[in-house]
């Protein structure tokens, strides 16, 4: 699970720079640019802040923040069909 680089994509794709996330949640850039960079992982109420901030549902995070490592090999060949084609299409409604 790498929920600070979907964090990061998701930020991005929203064109929000880390310090205007980092305001949004009540956090500071040095706690959120540690976040996205794996160094720490967010409290159960930072991802939510970081949702609401992003306007996106936790539930979304959550799918992003799946890696194929985080799926039993005889399960990925499935994962790679259906999240990728999921996580596509969530990607273009942001």
């Amino acid at each position: 699970m790498d929920i600070g680089n979907a964090i990061k994509l998701l930020r991005k794709r929203k064109d929000i720079s880390q310090k205007e996330l980092s305001n949004l949640c009540g956090i500071s850039a040095n706690a959120l640019c540690s976040i996205e960079s794996g160094g720490t992982f967010p409290s159960k109420s930072t991802i939510a802040k970081i949702c609401n901030a992003l306007k996106i549902p936790e539930s979304y995070l959550l799918l992003f923040s799946i890696s194929e490592e985080d799926i039993p090999e005889n399960k990925r060949i499935l994962y790679k069909t259906l999240c990728e084609s999921i996580k596509e299409d969530l990607i273009q409604n942001l």
